[in-house]
């Protein structure tokens, strides 16, 4: 649909929210009802509805950082409130899925992997796989979550492994390990004992795709892993004004920034690539505007932080929006470039669609 304040221009919008970014970010009312949405999405799935800010007592093991009553459980569905204090569901273990996925693989990061720069010819019995490691539960509701089966693992809660048994899995053909899902940032402790075991075992990269909603406690612990093992570390940035973030996420994004600039600080004298920008390129949502002030911030911390544009695919709750078309995706690049980013790229190139649609 067209957003019913913009049909000159034809910008788009999902029926899911009502209105394009433009309109969410400057309007307080819309934001609102778009968590009334979220809410009810959510509870008819099964999932706690909101981030909880009432209760007195305080679940430190995400960025959310949920105020729970006795009784209530996490956004992220892992943990709940007991005896005044915070309880794991799954004490030691996290709902996690994995498998190898041979080299080389879909990674949006690959143009600066450690990895695939590395890679030789093998043979295919020689070859080399990343195991990659889906986590089942998430600290953010993205209306166009392009990976939402975490929430029917989140409702079953199962699979589960501890970290020795998902350690375990790493075998002579793994080159390298990345955590993804629903979101490594609400399983930090797992993925960080995890990465632990596996180090004893094999000098191999460690690489994370996060929302970067994480516990400011896990931080530096998930950063050095990164760092050691010369892997990479993803942020997904969503978008940056704080009403329009919410309107598609349901929470906020200001630990997501503030993590970001700290682990740029750390970055600026490594010796491989180690933070990433992903930007997803959102008909309607995340356009040229948006995305200049991304770039902007991405450049105020450093203009050399590898960045990515991604081509958005129509899923979860917008599948009535098109893919990132060709136009968007070039003309985000030139103003992305234009911000002094140095190292931007466009990802999935093959995605991207031929639409015409009002990009602001």
């Amino acid at each position: 649909m067209l957003c019913p304040e913009h049909t000159r221009t034809k910008r788009l919008a999902s029926t899911v929210l009502g209105y394009c970014g433009s309109c969410l970010s400057e309007k307080q009312e819309l934001v609102s009802r778009a968590l009334v949405t979220h809410k009810k999405l959510r509870s008819e799935n099964g999932l706690v509805g909101f981030v909880a800010r009432e209760g007195e007592i305080v679940c430190g093991e995400c960025a959310n950082h949920c105020r729970l009553s006795e009784g209530e459980t996490g956004f992220c569905g892992l943990r709940h409130a007991f005896g005044s204090t915070i309880v794991e569901n799954f004490l030691g273990r996290a709902i996690v899925s994995w498998y190898f996925d041979p080299i080389p693989t879909n990674c949006t990061s690959d143009w600066i992997c450690t990895v695939t720069k590395k890679r030789e010819l093998r043979t295919p019995r020689e070859r080399q796989n990343n195991l990659a490691v889906f986590y089942g539960s998430c600290n953010s509701d993205c209306l166009y979550c392009q990976n939402s089966s975490h929430k029917e693992l989140t409702v079953a809660g199962q699979p589960l492994m501890t970290p020795e048994e998902l350690a375990n899995v790493v075998d002579s053909q793994t080159a390298c390990v990345c955590y993804f899902g629903g979101d490594p940032g609400c399983n930090a402790e797992h993925s960080v004992s995890t990465s632990a075991l596996i180090r004893e075992k094999r000098d191999i990269p460690i690489c994370y795709e996060t929302n970067g909603n994480i516990s400011r406690k896990y931080l530096d612990s998930i950063a050095n892993v990164v760092l050691r093992s010369r892997g990479t570390l993803k942020f997904d940035l969503k978008a940056l004004n704080q009403n329009l973030y919410r309107a598609l996420t349901g929470v906020s994004n200001e630990t997501v920034l503030r993590n970001f600039r700290h682990l740029a600080k750390l970055g600026r004298t490594r010796k491989h690539e180690f933070l990433i920008a992903s930007i997803l390129l959102v008909p309607g949502y995340i356009g040229v505007s948006e995305t200049e002030r991304l770039c902007q911030f991405i450049a105020e911390c450093d203009v050399t932080i590898p960045t990515v544009l991604l081509g958005f695919h129509p899923h979860n709750h917008m599948r009535d929006l098109p893919r990132t078309s060709r136009n968007h995706a070039y003309e985000c690049r030139k103003t992305a470039v234009a911000a002094g980013l140095t190292n931007v790229r466009i990802g999935n190139i093959g995605l991207l669609s031929q639409e015409e649609y009002g990009i602001e």
